[in-house]
């Protein structure tokens, strides 16, 4: 028998679980190239040799208020490890605890809890400081139009700060990265400006994202990027869009994973971005960043999310919502593999040909029908935070 460990539940115990595959059947895992965490001396280093801006106890000096927008448990960005380092930054610039607003850019997600927050932000915090939930609905500022003609609203507690920074995270999205000005709009934005913006993921989607944080006065991030260990193995800080194109060249270097010419069965983990099946689909990066077309009429894709919350809510691109139509017929032979839902659940996103299963040995049965017992398998340990090597 052949086995695969991989990463499962981020948030939720961090822990792995193994995959067993028949002995017969050839099993590859594939790993990004990733990197060692950097430690504290990286994380200072990284604060101090800032992109296209001054250090942030440089940038805030005669500003009086800030506002960090963090993201929720959808991201793995660990939040509670890197906010002591930019409160010790914002007060050596003047800007004391009680003068920061840490704000959960929701975007169209559920808010959180004080369990998530504890988990994300780190006990300490919770206690002491003023920790807001963003509300897509209410409390917003419209600033005005885009260039793309997009009403923006923006979170009024963030506009009510001086400075304004984004805690995100550099992370592949195939054709793209999330980071940056991505944790703004949508995440501090309002439910029209989501939707629209929404509009426009295919067309300069990331040129309107900095259009739109300009608008708003983001000019600041803390970007880090991770292994699959959830480690912090390389950090960028400084302008919104120069520090966060650096971001992308260091992702490109530490993301990579090879891509096979042919893919017979494709396993596709979507850690760290597991925890609710709403997600899932961003297990598949790897193979959406490549230039390569692997699957084959008889290849079989297998994509796997812990989900401990279950089916998940975004109320623009959930089940029912305005830019969620009946899920298509899926091009590509398609097993979901998710512990935490239901075939409801299941259908309700990937639709009636895609063929849940709850367990491991149920996914083995269904690829035995179509592979017998000589497959070959390809597995993408942390998709979600993989891309192609190409």
């Amino acid at each position: 028998m052949s086995s695969v460990e991989i990463p499962w539940a981020a948030w939720y115990g961090e822990k792995s679980i193994q995959l067993d595959f028949p002995s017969g059947w050839q099993v590859q895992a594939h790993a990004m190239k990733g990197g060692t965490d950097i430690g504290d001396t990286g994380i200072r280093r990284s604060l101090s040799e800032t992109h296209g801006a001054p250090p942030l106890r440089d940038f805030v000096q005669g500003r009086e208020s800030a506002a960090i927008l963090i993201d929720d448990l959808s991201r793995p960005t660990p939040a509670f490890r890197l906010l002591p380092y930019l409160l010790e930054e914002l007060e050596a610039g003047g800007i004391g605890r009680d003068q920061v607003k840490i704000i959960c850019a929701l975007a169209a997600h559920r808010p959180m809890t004080r369990d998530d927050l504890i988990k994300k932000v780190g006990l300490d915090i919770v206690e002491t400081m003023q920790v807001l939930n963003h509300n897509a609905y209410e409390n917003l500022e419209f600033l005005g139009y885009s260039s793309r003609g997009i009403p923006v609203q923006v979170n009024r507690d963030l506009m009510g700060c001086q400075v304004r920074i984004a805690l995100g995270m550099i992370t592949p999205r195939g054709g793209m990265f999330g980071g940056g000005a991505k944790l703004l709009i949508p995440g501090a934005c309002g439910q029209q400006t989501i939707l629209l913006n929404h509009r426009f993921v295919h067309e300069n989607f990331r040129e309107h994202l900095s259009e739109v944080a300009r608008m708003a006065g983001v000019d600041y991030i803390v970007n880090p990027l991770l292994n699959e260990k959830l480690e912090t193995i390389g950090l960028v800080a400084g302008d919104t869009d120069i520090a966060f194109e650096k971001g992308c060249q260091l992702g490109r270097e530490l993301y990579a994973t090879h891509i096979p010419d042919e893919i017979e069965i494709g396993v596709f983990n979507a850690f760290p971005k597991d925890t609710e099946l709403c997600q899932a689909g961003l297990g598949m990066v790897p193979l959406n960043s490549s230039s390569k077309k692997p699957l084959g009429p008889n290849s079989t894709v297998v994509l796997c999310s812990a989900s401990p919350e279950g089916l998940g809510w975004h109320s623009v691109l959930g089940p029912g919502t305005a830019l969620r139509g009946q899920p298509g017929k899926r091009s590509t032979r398609t097993i979901l593999f998710a512990p935490g839902v239901n075939h409801w659940d299941s259908k309700s996103l990937f639709g009636e040909d895609t063929i849940f299963c709850k367990t491991w040995p149920e996914v083995i049965a269904q690829l035995k029908k179509y592979h017998g017992d000589g497959a070959r398998v390809d597995v993408f340990t942390a998709g979600a935070i993989q891309m192609a090597a190409e």
